[in-house]
């Protein structure tokens, strides 16, 4: 364990030699804002609709925007890159789960993420555009509890594409179209209660809400425990059923790569 935790802190003491980047992911976060609020102000105006006004849709986009920095489905990328250097040998033999190993430095770049991207990003919102507490204490631990669940699926997501690109030998068009899905599925721009009936029940059925839709509904009290505690044990499945998924593939990913001489 120590192992892995040190790998992440050096993924995160690596960020910091980027520190012009901060600066432009905080404006490009400001500026992501500013063009939900407008939108969302045209929308709505003084009115509601489903009972949420527009103090609540900015408090949503805020969050999504900034939960977009710290969800872990970019380790696709390191492993194609690692595919196609051929670096993946080396990472093999070392005495470590290279699982593990992924998931420590994506975690690490996520901890950087929230401490000199999202967290900053908040303050300027808040100051500028404004941010609703959450609905309760209760709501806030339940958030909380969703955003650790994001953070698995995120990462069992980005994993599940990093082991079909050992198939398919280039990850390009497997994230865009997982990038595709999550923007529609995931209810990060347009949330759950302006979908028709039946893209609801299509969107439940996937893994994608939990990126996005379900931590700020949740904080925003927007939906009833009744329905938290049934998509957070939903989520718990699928994360349940991903790892075995994963696991799976992973065996046969090693196989296949010591079958072509890696």
């Amino acid at each position: 364990m120590k192992t892995y935790i040190m790998f992440g802190v050096k993924t995160f003491s690596n960020q910091l030699s980027y520190r012009s980047e901060v600066w432009l992911r905080l404006l490009g976060n400001v500026v992501a804002i500013l063009i939900l609020t407008e939108i969302w102000r045209a929308v709505l105006g003084d009115g509601e609709v489903e009972g949420v006004g527009l103090e609540q849709m900015i408090t949503y986009s805020i969050i999504n925007t900034l939960l977009a920095a710290l969800l872990l489905t970019g380790i696709s990328a390191k492993v194609d890159n690692s595919l196609k250097t051929g670096s993946i040998a080396s990472e093999l033999i070392k005495p470590m789960s290279y699982p593990f190993h992924l998931l420590a430095d994506a975690l690490g770049n996520s901890l950087y993420q929230l401490v000199f991207t999202s967290l900053p990003s908040l303050i300027i919102a808040w100051i500028f555009f404004g941010f609703l507490p959450p609905a309760s204490v209760t709501h806030f631990l339940l958030f909380i509890l969703s955003l650790v669940l994001a953070l698995a699926i995120s990462f069992l997501l980005g994993y599940l594409i990093s082991l079909l690109a050992f198939w398919l030998m280039n990850h390009f068009a497997l994230n865009w179209m997982m990038g595709g899905l999550i923007t529609i599925f995931s209810g990060a721009f347009l949330p759950l209660w302006f979908f028709p009936e039946s893209w609801v029940t299509v969107t439940k059925m996937l893994p994608f809400l939990y990126l996005g839709y379900l931590p700020a509904a949740v904080y925003l009290g927007a939906i009833s425990m009744e329905e938290i505690g049934s998509l957070l044990l939903t989520g718990l499945a699928w994360s349940a059923g991903l790892t075995l998924l994963v696991c799976w593939l992973w065996n046969r990913a090693i196989h296949r790569l010591v079958v072509q001489g890696g």
